[in-house]
């Protein structure tokens, strides 16, 4: 008996065809199947096809339980993982990327706080020095 798929479409456009059961896994995903049917392509509008593909390999390995824990993503690619996860209303995806994140920049600077999160630095030099003395502890 072969298990039943969903056919997903990402902003792009891009169709990718996942199992049912492990689609669901996706609040989102579960509740329009719940309202429309899985008859036709779920459009996902907030979603490109290189994280969908990230997320659909997600979903499959926790199928095995099996997660890559030695990876180390890029963290542009993760953050889009996180909004993803957060659309789609995947927590444990959610959790993990995040995770994921605070763990790659636990021992970076501030300077490379904000480059690698794309954070502009709009304090004053006064601004930066007055949080540096109030917080010496986290620098």
């Amino acid at each position: 008996m072969s298990k039943k798929s969903l056919t997903l479409m990402s902003k792009d456009k891009q169709l990718f065809n996942i199992e049912e059961h492990l689609a669901v896994q996706s609040v989102t995903i579960r509740n329009m199947v719940k309202e429309d049917g899985a008859s036709s392509v779920i459009p996902l509008p907030r979603v490109d096809s290189e994280t969908l593909a990230l997320v659909i390999e997600y979903l499959n390995r926790r199928k095995t339980r099996t997660m890559r824990r030695n990876e180390r993503g890029e963290i542009p690619t993760l953050l889009e993982l996180a909004k993803a996860a957060l659309d789609l209303d995947i927590k444990k995806l959610m959790d993990a990327a995040c995770m994921k994140v605070a763990d790659l920049i636990k021992d970076f600077t501030l300077e490379e706080v904000l480059e690698a999160l794309r954070i502009e630095n709009d304090w004053t030099p006064e601004e930066e020095k007055a949080i540096r003395d109030e917080f010496q502890w986290a620098f």
